[in-house]
């Protein structure tokens, strides 16, 4: 088990300034791209050196960690909405999707910017099996159709054939898996934050979600994605409650749920938020099967950190739930889920990543294997 990171990083100064230059036009999409290497390049040999063994490019290229990659689909546009998406506290920028034609994916832009990324390990002489992607997941974006975008469910090209809808979108997902596999991918992330919803009693209210009913939908539709991988692409989930500007949208325990979701769920990893009081005990973690998690009890949102011992204690008390051997530690999110990022400092950014390397340090003289 090797010490990983859910997967966003801050954006340095100079790449918000490139991306506004050439949304402005004062700079072409070729000096965007270098800016964007040289960004992911200096964050590579950061993460490399301070010991996180898994690498991501930082979603450094993206302005969203899910639509960037649903806009990018065919049959897929994104729109401008009369409001953004509710968070406690503000709402975020106004942008969506909309569904315009049959779902597909016969290319991704992502794919480019992966092989981008190997190009970038290879110079810095870091291994490409140690390389990975994070994607939005097949469930989120049935969450993203039916739950955020409301009462609009009679979609151009399907109308109300949502049994069509759903293979189309799995077979774009079979698709990228395979374009993703062929470019050199072993290692596949999904994040999700339908799960993280339906953990929380005054939203499934609000919205009339029936939540037992609809993480099985969910987790079967998941399954369903998860067996058309090919063999030999490890496949990982990170379940959030949300994150944006340092700001949460959903509170409750994973107990709500764990009894589908982490009984039935056929994923290799779970990346799984343990922060504060928002997620509840360790007693769901009961119902984990045969795979690894990621216990995320560090928080992104606030510069504030727990003690190591404090830390520590926790980590020992997940540990009385599941074999140990199991259990590693990461933050509990990215550090910018989006391209404003969180509230801190780059510098607290790292500070954080310094001390779960030192709690790993720790926990693997206690018989963990970090």
């Amino acid at each position: 088990m090797k010490l990983d990171q859910v997967g966003s990083f801050l954006r340095e100064e100079k790449l918000k300034q490139a991306r506004k230059d050439f949304e402005d036009k004062k700079i072409d999409l070729n000096s965007l791209r270098n800016i964007e290497n040289e960004c992911i390049k200096n964050l590579l040999k950061k993460c490399d050196e301070i010991g996180l063994y898994y690498l991501s490019d930082g979603e450094l290229r993206r302005s969203w960690w899910h639509l960037d990659f649903y806009w990018q689909l065919d049959g897929v546009i994104k729109i401008i909405k009369e409001q953004g998406y509710a968070f406690k506290g503000l709402q975020t920028r106004a942008e969506g999707l909309k569904i315009v034609d049959k779902i597909s994916c016969k290319n991704h832009n992502f794919i480019n910017d992966f092989k981008e990324l190997i190009k970038i390990a290879k110079q810095l002489n870091i291994d490409i099996s140690r390389l990975k992607l994070t994607i939005p997941s097949p469930s989120m974006f049935l969450y993203m159709l039916f739950v955020r975008g409301k009462n609009e469910t009679n979609f151009a090209y399907y109308n109300t054939n949502y049994s069509l809808l759903k293979d189309d979108i799995l077979q774009a997902y079979k698709d990228f898996y395979e374009l993703f596999f062929e470019a050199g991918g072993r290692y596949l992330q999904l994040d999700d934050t339908s799960y993280g919803s339906l953990c929380d009693d005054e939203f499934c209210k609000i919205n009339e979600l029936d939540y037992e009913k609809t993480c099985l939908e969910y987790v079967d539709f998941l399954n369903q994605s998860l067996s058309s991988m090919p063999k030999g692409l490890t496949s990982a989930i990170h379940i959030c409650r949300g994150n944006y500007r340092s700001r949460y949208a959903a509170s409750g325990a994973y107990s709500k749920i764990a009894h589908i979701l982490f009984k039935d769920l056929k994923i290799d990893k779970f990346f799984l938020e343990f922060d504060d009081e928002r997620s509840g005990g360790f007693e769901a973690l009961k119902y984990i099967q045969n795979q690894e998690v990621v216990l995320g009890i560090l928080t992104t949102k606030t510069i504030q950190n727990p003690s190591l011992e404090d830390l520590e204690k926790r980590v020992l008390q997940a540990s009385s739930y599941m074999d140990k051997k199991q259990l590693s530690i990461s933050t509990q999110c990215g550090f910018s889920s989006t391209e404003e990022g969180n509230e801190i400092s780059i510098q607290t950014q790292w500070d954080k990543i310094l001390l779960l390397k030192e709690l790993a340090n720790r926990l693997n003289n206690k018989g963990f294997n970090i």
